[in-house]
């Protein structure tokens, strides 16, 4: 037992002074180590200064769900006569996501609401908030772009994938509730968007499933006057009342299937969500200090090779 603690006693005391070495590596090279910090932190802080902050609007809809399973068996019969009563499970959120990418349909938004002028503006910025009150930095580094020499197709294929992406429709599925909320550097901008998508898209798709219940009212009516038998008469005549029950709900729905709960508002100065200064000053920090660390080594490394090479 002695011997294995005396044939252990080196290698405990290679350890301890390599620990050393290495301390004494990292205090050699403590002016590169804090060079590299200052440097990059600074470059960071520079950054996020130049970052104008982002906000968000949101409106809180209440889905209302179809009653075609009043239809009981009449359904079936509209099913073996191949046609649809409706009612299908497409929910309002899958229907706006769905529309988000139509690109015919964002591209009509976007014309039609005139969100192309108002993105290519030259004081497209004069709402956007920074940090610390400054827009100093951003003004330095921003570069005007010559939007008059960009062809317009090409200014609406931009602005539909930057609308896409600033879009969230989300539907909770405890409460049912579905959030449609559209994220922009400038925050006045933001709940106006909001209002005018759910407007442009409710009407989109109440008008399409309008046109899908006239034909089936064509359809049965059609069917209803060349039927002589009276029970099927009287079946048809039911399906046709729900139809047009299903018709007067439609137009009745401001928005496509569901209610308003919360209006999207102007989100306050204080509500940015992102980006977060904080954390990335943390992150650069910590991120330069190992950096830092790991080039003093690497030049200590190169400094040895260099040692051992001029030697003869």
């Amino acid at each position: 037992m002695i011997k294995e603690i005396q044939n252990n006693a080196p290698y405990i005391e290679e350890d301890e002074i390599d620990l050393k070495e290495l301390w004494h590596t990292i205090l050699q090279g403590k002016k590169i180590i804090a060079l590299s910090v200052i440097i990059t932190v600074t470059l960071t802080f520079i950054y996020v200064l130049k970052i104008p902050n982002t906000y968000t609007a949101k409106a809180v809809l209440i889905p209302t769900e179809s009653k075609s399973s009043s239809l009981g068996g009449l359904g079936g019969l509209a099913a073996m006569a191949g046609v649809s009563l409706g009612g299908g499970s497409m929910t309002p959120d899958i229907a706006f996501n769905s529309l988000l990418e139509d690109k015919a349909f964002m591209k009509e938004f976007i014309i039609k609401n005139k969100l192309d002028q108002y993105y290519t503006q030259e004081n497209l910025d004069e709402n956007y908030v920074f940090a610390l009150g400054f827009r100093g930095i951003y003004d330095f580094f921003r570069t005007k772009e010559k939007q008059e020499q960009e062809d317009k197709e090409q200014i609406i294929y931009n602005l539909i994938q930057k609308i896409k992406s600033s879009f969230s429709i989300t539907a909770d599925k405890k409460s049912g509730l579905i959030s449609v909320s559209y994220s922009d550097c400038d925050r006045f901008i933001t709940p106006k968007i909001v209002s005018l998508f759910l407007k442009d898209a409710s009407y989109y798709l109440v008008q399409n499933n309008l046109k899908n219940i006239d034909s089936r009212l064509q359809y049965f009516q059609k069917e209803m006057a060349t039927t002589e038998a009276f029970e099927i008469r009287q079946n048809l005549s039911e399906i046709i009342s729900q139809i047009v029950k299903e018709k007067i709900m439609m137009k009745s729905k401001k928005y496509y299937q569901c209610d308003l709960l919360t209006p999207p508002t102007i989100p306050y100065i204080q509500d940015k969500i992102k980006p977060k200064r904080g954390l990335i000053l943390v992150v650069s920090f910590i991120t330069s200090l190992i950096l830092g660390v790991f080039l003093v080594f690497f030049l200590n490394f190169i400094k040895g090779e260099n040692n051992v090479t001029d030697k003869p």
